[in-house]
């Protein structure tokens, strides 16, 4: 295990703002504080939060100290851990939500320094691009479903925007909880749909979302997740059976309010606003436990080097991303310690 470096390279803003804001710069590796783990960080997932962030949505909730570094998602070799800290070892693989959100710096990074809390070890059969698109989707579709939706056994359940990273996370977590499940995508995704196993897909392009649901289960689904937002799914309330709920994920854009609490309540119905909380390493060693038997499969990814943090950036909050995208920041395969638990 090499000595840590004083400074490391970053993507950094100075305000936020559009893409122009970002900028690469030499700045110095984060102080370890008790409690934390320093990762060095191989590759970095690439979520519609992190541009929310770099335009200052997410100012409501945090406060930034500039210079700021984003980026939500990780996944590297410890680095160092901190006083108190037992959970993982240096040299051994781990992924993690980051502190981001609590205003800390993030994965866009060769460093970052994240609550031990946060931070589970990676199941032997990933590897570090497919682990950094893990956590903030599949955190966020968990608290969705479980957390907000309250979904059991024998339900069913709508995921609007089922292709996505978090919709691709829900259809898999809600099948394996044993509720029935359909799904809207764009033309073209059904084949990969119906792969992560959904019993109804809905092409949302050219098919009336209101009567395929409604045919499929006339009395209306006990739950609608909403991974898009941004009034996609204007007749979201009238899917739902009496009592039934729509969780929407929180989006912060464009006015975006989530869910009409008032007129839900009106008809009988339920409302929620779902995202993923820290720490988040109890869900997430689930989440992992799934991956590594085989029971959970992460989306797949394209890899595009840090320096293209702009582009990739722009992909992502224009929809265009083929796939999910991760920041690769540093080759480490060679170096996981043979000292991390296998």
């Amino acid at each position: 295990m090499s000595t840590v470096e004083n400074s490391m390279r970053a993507v950094v803003i100075d305000r936020v703002g559009g893409p122009d804001v970002l900028k690469m710069a030499d700045v110095p590796v984060p102080e370890l504080a008790a409690g934390e783990v320093l990762i060095r960080v191989a590759c970095a997932g690439v979520n519609p939060a992190d541009w929310k962030c770099r335009e200052g949505y997410l100012s409501h909730f945090m406060q930034y100290t500039f210079p700021f570094v984003i980026g939500f998602d990780v996944s590297g070799i410890v680095a160092a851990v901190g006083a108190g800290v037992t959970s993982v070892r240096p040299g051994e693989r781990v992924f993690a939500q980051t502190d981001v959100g609590a205003g800390k710096w993030g994965a866009f990074a060769e460093y970052v320094a994240v609550n031990a809390d946060s931070v589970v070890p990676m199941p032997a059969s990933l590897g570090f691009a497919d682990a950094a698109a893990v956590p903030t989707p599949a955190l966020a579709a968990w608290a969705g479903l479980f957390d907000e939706g309250g979904l059991k056994a024998g339900q069913t359940v709508l995921v609007h925007g089922g292709a996505g990273a978090v919709g691709s996370f829900a259809v898999q977590l809600a099948k394996a909880a044993g509720a029935r499940v359909a799904a809207t995508g764009r033309t073209g995704r059904r084949d990969a749909l119906l792969a992560l196993g959904c019993d109804l897909t809905i092409d949302y392009q050219t098919e009336d979302i209101a009567a395929a649901v409604r045919q499929w289960a006339p009395e209306g689904v006990d739950l609608v997740l909403d991974t898009v937002g941004c009034g996609t799914l204007p007749q979201g309330l009238d899917l739902l059976k009496p009592g039934g709920i729509l969780v929407g994920i929180l989006t912060l854009v464009n006015g975006d309010s989530g869910p009409d609490a008032a007129e839900a309540a009106r008809r009988g119905l339920r409302t929620a606003l779902a995202y993923s909380r820290m720490p988040s390493g109890a869900k997430l060693r689930e989440i992992a436990s799934r991956l590594g038997a085989g029971r959970l499969r992460a989306p797949a990814t394209e890899s595009l080097p840090l320096d293209n943090v702009a582009h990739a950036l722009e992909l992502v909050r224009l929809g265009k991303a083929r796939s999910k995208l991760v920041l690769h920041v540093a080759d480490l395969a060679h170096e996981a310690s043979t000292q991390g638990r296998p």
